[in-house]
């Protein structure tokens, strides 16, 4: 198998039974409006940004709402379920927030599968059970095995097996069926045991070294994985857009199951300085780029491995866990999620949400279903936004569609509605501090770092996908008041009302 692309452009980059609705916001909420504003219904700010745009009315929905109650100040379109891009981490996030805890904590542990002699021999394979971890990062990947090389493992006399069964239950998944682009890293899947998000690293820099060069690298290093890239500098061109200039094609190196080669071509304009290319990995059917990292940081870590990193390998009942890596507390894990908008880390938190059973020492978390997690969800966003005089809640009837958790789907909607309920029922719960710090703040960091006209009056959660913009969080009026801010467009023109939605932030800002 051979794959070849050319440039496409590249976005930035929990379970216990289903718990009780927390009392704090189980509270009669107030009524949001069905019927337009007064006259066109929009400032006039934001009409003219969607005139511009060419953007329908039909296509727009827009809410702006009181943090603690009251009559919106603005509602246009904010019953009606749309798409809503990467807006919707704010469900997955929030749920996981409330039922789990901000101090949860996924575990990856390690048994050993023999007699560990005093000299670091194991005599015997290894087993790592994956929990779902989001955060195993490179980094954190080769401070694990620095800890197994203090724990007195030096030379593994069998093979390292994976098991992946937390997460064995899902549908086997495409990287190319979202948008036919399977080396975007956004585009990878779950895994028990993911490592480094399943991507790689191009790392482009001018040779300082070998004048009139590239000089190029990738991250992390993987078992039997090769670059070729010869890259010469242009000096006459801009940076621009450099990775249109270029192609990069992947094969495997016979015999087959030995290897592969990556192989980068094209020129690189020197005015980029440094510039980074994240892919997903493409390694085939298999998809053993875990398998290829731990390898390799084991290695680098100086440890011995005389079988192999195997895909699969049940937990033996009973086993003890020998060793026990914790990842980051979820707080810290889900800032990391809304702050730049990681779709991959936000699919492996929802399908935690959608394990069943208590974990013990020897019992961990039972296996993830889809389904289960879009139930636990919907469920517990419905039952905190219902209105408890009424009865009803804007999430309810089919208007709240979660998919995989993350956005990145063209069957998960909402309305605005529903979101702005959402939020207002996250700020009246203790899960209010851990979520406001995980949102963008405007003019500042992550997703919203560009809304420089509202900075550091806005905490927000921006969304996008073909067809769709979107954005929503809290902000400060110049009153002093607060107010949930919600807007989407979907339309195939979306990716032109980031001004309009940005004329939304501010118009609710300026409140005086």
């Amino acid at each position: 198998m051979t794959i070849t692309c050319s440039h496409r452009p590249t976005a930035p980059w929990l379970a216990a039974p289903l718990l009780a609705c927390l009392s704090a916001i189980c509270w009669a909420a107030p009524e949001i409006p069905t019927t337009p504003l007064p006259g066109p219904g929009l400032p006039p700010a934001i009409q003219q940004s969607l005139q511009a745009a060419d953007i329908p009315a039909s296509s727009v929905s827009m809410l702006v709402l009181p943090i603690d109650g009251g009559p919106a100040r603005l509602s246009q379109g904010a019953d009606t379920a749309r798409t809503m891009a990467s807006v919707m981490k704010l469900f997955t996030t929030g749920v996981a927030l409330q039922t789990l805890g901000p101090a949860f904590t996924w575990r990856t542990q390690v048994a050993l599968g023999g007699r560990l002699r005093a000299n670091g021999v194991l005599e015997g394979p290894l087993l790592m059970r994956g929990d779902g971890d989001p955060s195993l990062v490179i980094e954190r990947v080769a401070l694990m095995m620095t800890r197994l090389r203090a724990a007195g493992l030096r030379d593994i006399h069998g093979d390292w097996l994976l098991d992946r069964s937390a997460f064995a239950a899902l549908p086997p998944h495409d990287a190319s069926a979202f948008d036919n682009q399977p080396l975007k890293p956004q585009n990878a899947g779950p895994d028990a045991l993911l490592v480094g998000h399943q991507a790689l690293t191009l790392r482009l820099r001018p040779d300082v070294a070998n004048p009139g060069w590239a000089r190029v690298s990738m991250e992390p290093e993987m078992r039997a994985v090769r670059l070729e890239a010869k890259i010469p500098l242009d000096d006459k061109a801009a940076c621009g857009d450099w990775r249109e200039s270029m192609t990069l094609q992947l094969r495997p190196d016979p015999p087959p199951g030995s290897g592969w080669t990556f192989t980068l071509k094209g020129r690189y304009p020197s005015a980029c300085g440094e510039r980074d290319w994240p892919l997903h990995w493409p390694g085939g059917e298999e998809q053993d780029h875990t398998e290829r990292v731990l390898d390799m940081a084991w290695r680098r870590a100086g440890g011995l491995l005389q079988g192999q990193v195997q895909p699969s390998g049940p937990w033996p009942p009973e086993t003890p866990a020998w060793f026990t890596w914790e990842s980051p507390p979820l707080a810290t894990v889900v800032r990391d999620i809304n702050k730049f908008s990681n779709n991959v880390m936000a699919r492996q938190l929802f399908l935690t949400l959608g394990r069943d059973a208590a974990p013990t020492e020897l019992s961990p978390l039972g296996p993830a279903t889809l389904d289960a997690a879009r139930t636990r969800v919907t469920q517990h966003v419905v039952q905190a936004t219902t209105d408890t005089t009424t009865g009803t809640s804007p999430c309810g009837s089919g208007v709240l569609l979660m998919d995989n958790g993350s956005g990145l789907s063209r069957t998960e909607q909402a309305s605005a509605a529903c979101v702005g309920r959402w939020l207002q029922a996250l700020w009246a719960s203790p899960a209010m501090p851990d979520l406001l710090a995980s949102l963008p703040m405007a003019g500042v960091d992550g997703t919203a770092r560009k809304m420089a006209s509202v900075a550091g009056r806005a905490h927000l959660k921006t969304g996008s996908l073909d067809g769709v913009a979107s954005v929503a969080g809290v902000a400060l009026g110049d009153s002093g008041r607060r107010y949930v801010v919600v807007g989407v467009v979907n339309d195939p023109k979306a990716d032109a009302t980031r001004p309009a939605l940005r004329a939304l932030i501010e118009w609710a800002v300026h409140d005086q």
